[in-house]
């Protein structure tokens, strides 16, 4: 096996370490190493026969790849434009800097007793991405280490998963299948889920760890397909979602799952705002369910808006945040000093709906200073009416209850709206605690009645 390996080791375009032979993954035996160190054959299969090797180049046609042929040897970019199947204890080792485009279907289900492996033939030199254009990916019983070469690209934008789905403005598509799949040491995120794409149905016990970024960046339509599984041991052990509007919104019904890590709303390159409101073409209300014990840390100046605008129209998206005593929803700074009114807050726009609930949360650091105008009735001081949680038209009930809220920069609640309704049915004030309101703030403010002028003093409790 020894002069095996160091041809292998010349035909690839990837330095290569220990004398000429490529040095281990570092997870179980590989066949291009020293066979001083490698078994003849890996537990639950066979002993292999390769290696393959696969020029760069495009897959025009279905295609397996056998155990029997392993290490199957990528010396540069692969388009898959067919399906391409990999067989239990197929093993794939792919050139440093390349990519893997998936136009077609890529499939590799193996078993507990004979995964897959894909992998960089170097693991100094790690290859790029596997993305998709207009394809899908199936993994089972797979692990796929030493990916997610930036190159050119911001390493929070990419990963050694880059997927878009088919169509963006379309409900989001099962681009990726995993089960029992693991995601080892990327050079950028773990799994990065865009422009429509979003983990398949049945998808579960995904691990990712030594990602050098988070270990998935999604975007939040596609939030409520984040499978089971480990998401720690990685430089930002958290979900990220990057936020944004338009066909990013939440438009479709969703949970946000409480997966063992937090969710980031935000990164560096984006503003971390997350819309849940429905878009052309979908029905009903979009509803965002976020289940207890779940953390979201939102980016400096981020904000979750249940409803983008203001007025008088029912609004297409509703909140359903309903914790417990023991396992609280928690909306929070992600700055690593936290500080009152380092983020926006949650806003209810246009009339809310009916099912908008609150519960056994904490919302805490939100309140930060805004433009946006309130139907509130001013304080003598003018400050503008800023808060952690803002609601801009008249809602069916008090719909939050059981909730802290803590150190807003300004208001507790907002009661942004204007109508003709007794402020006193709209009192949130005993079935919630509020500490730490800003300077000059009020725990709730008054809101607008019209045809009456603001009472004086305005009431600031």
């Amino acid at each position: 096996m020894r002069a095996a390996g160091w041809t292998w080791c010349l035909l690839l375009s990837t330095a290569c370490g220990g004398g000429g032979l490529i040095p281990d993954a570092g997870d179980g035996p590989s066949p291009i190493q020293d066979d001083a160190a490698v078994p003849d054959a890996e537990p639950g299969c066979d002993a292999p026969a390769g290696p393959t090797m696969h020029t760069s180049g495009g897959v025009q046609a279905d295609e397996t790849w056998t155990a029997a042929g392993r290490p199957h040897i990528v010396r540069g970019d692969l388009t898959v434009y067919a399906t391409l199947t990999l067989e239990p204890c197929a093993e794939v080792l792919l050139a440093g800097a390349s990519t893997v485009t998936v136009r077609g279907a890529l499939v590799a289900e193996g078993t507990a007793a004979r995964p897959i492996r894909i992998a960089a033939a170097d693991p100094e030199a790690p290859f790029s991405q596997i993305r998709t254009v207009l394809g899908t990916i199936r993994l089972a019983h797979t692990s796929v280490e030493d990916g997610g070469a930036p190159l050119n690209t911001l390493p929070e934008l990419t990963g050694t998963f880059d997927l878009q789905g088919a169509d963006q403005t379309a409900p989001t598509q099962g681009t990726l299948f995993v089960d029992h799949v693991a995601v080892r040491r990327s050079r950028s995120n773990g799994i990065v889920l865009r422009d429509g794409a979003g983990f398949a149905d049945g998808s579960t016990d995904l691990t990712i760890t030594e990602a050098a970024e988070f270990p998935i960046s999604l975007w939040a339509r596609a939030v409520g397909t984040v499978p089971s599984g480990s998401y720690t041991g990685n430089a930002i052990d958290e979900i990220a979602i990057p936020g944004g509007g338009g066909a990013q919104a939440i438009s479709e019904s969703t949970t946000m799952h409480a997966r063992g890590v937090p969710y980031r709303i935000g990164i560096a390159s984006t503003f971390g705002d997350v819309r849940v409101e429905r878009q052309p073409g979908v029905s009903g209300v979009s509803t965002l369910t976020i289940e207890p014990g779940t953390t979201l840390r939102f980016k400096r100046g981020g904000r979750l808006m249940i409803q983008t605008f203001v007025g008088d129209s029912p609004a297409t998206g509703a909140l359903v945040a309903v914790g417990t005593a023991e396992a609280p929803i928690v909306f929070t700074s992600a700055e690593e000093t936290p500080a009152p009114g380092d983020w926006l807050g949650i806003w209810f726009g246009l009339v809310p709906d009916p099912g908008n609930r609150i519960q056994h949360a904490r919302i805490e650091y939100a309140g930060a200073l805004s433009g946006s105008g309130s139907g509130a009735c001013s304080l003598p001081d003018g400050g503008i009416l800023s808060a952690a949680i803002r609601i801009f038209g008249l809602p069916a009930s008090v719909f939050i209850t059981d909730t802290e809220i803590v150190s807003s920069g300004r208001h507790g609640i907002d009661r942004g709206w204007r109508a003709a309704a007794d402020p006193a049915a709209y009192d949130f004030l005993p079935t919630n605690t509020f500490r730490d309101v800003g300077a000059g703030g009020c725990q709730q403010t008054y809101p607008g009645v019209t045809a009456m002028r603001c009472p004086m003093p305005v009431p600031c409790p």
